[in-house]
């Protein structure tokens, strides 16, 4: 059921010294669940946004019939034509076994170096600090281990020359990002109105087909459970972060 909103409109983000956003998440769809609408907003201001999948998705089906390997293939074009929809320039598959992502040195080391190769001035990441999501769900492990396995290489790993010094010699300096938002925070510092957006995040969230054996029941779902009620009568939809800010 749609909640009934107290918050007022939010004004538009200002992205004004953001030239690159990079996302960071488990699974494949799990972009375009959490900010799909936010990146189609990023990308039609001429933001570079890439997403980075951190695991290969190879269980996210309970079909016997598909093989591990042609699930992740499935999956893989699935997010790519998902991130099309969005205007997402690149899609990164770090390739790590779904269901056991750890914050392990070598994982970090990858994705530091990544960071320091796109040089994004905004990260998206999930929360690694959420357990529960509402009254009926636990949230998978792997979304909290990519919200460690980002935050990690933001800090203290990309920005300080000590961490991995041979990446120099490959032309990837240190760099420090100006914003993190962390998406799935008890106490979200900015919601971004993608209303305009959610036909098109919808359409993405669908591309992954693997995941759905009813889309019209999915989406009439998120219809319902996103919906935010307006004093007018009207239903909004919003993505909401906690922003942090690095001077």
């Amino acid at each position: 059921m749609a909640s009934v909103s107290n918050n007022p409109t939010p004004d538009a983000p200002d992205w004004s010294d953001v030239k690159r956003a990079l996302v960071i998440v488990a699974h494949p769809d799990d972009a375009d669940f959490i900010c799909a609408g936010t990146c189609i907003q990023m990308a039609q201001q001429g933001i570079e946004v890439t997403y980075m999948v951190l695991t290969n998705g190879d269980k996210g089906n309970h079909n016997p019939e598909i093989t591990r390997n042609q699930l992740i293939a499935m999956r893989q074009i699935e997010q790519r034509n998902a991130a099309a929809l969005s205007g997402v320039k690149e899609v990164l598959f770090m390739g790590e076994e779904d269901g056991f992502l750890r914050p392990h040195r070598e994982i970090r080391k990858r994705v530091t170096q990544a960071i320091r190769r796109i040089r994004p001035e905004l990260i998206i990441c999930t929360n690694p600090d959420r357990y529960f999501v509402g009254e009926g769900y636990i949230n998978h492990p792997d979304h909290r281990n990519a919200g460690l396995v980002a935050i990690e290489a933001i800090f203290p790993a990309a920005d300080n020359p000590m961490f991995y010094p041979d990446m120099a010699d490959e032309g990837y300096h240190p760099h420090k990002i100006k914003y993190l938002y962390v998406h799935g925070h008890d106490a979200p510092s900015l919601r971004v109105d993608i209303t305009a957006e959610l036909p098109t995040k919808i359409e993405a969230i669908l591309c992954h087909k693997s995941q759905f054996e009813d889309p019209e029941k999915a989406k009439a779902r998120w219809l319902e459970m996103w919906g935010e009620r307006q004093e007018d009568g009207s239903l909004r939809y919003f993505e909401a972060f906690k922003v942090m800010k690095f001077g």
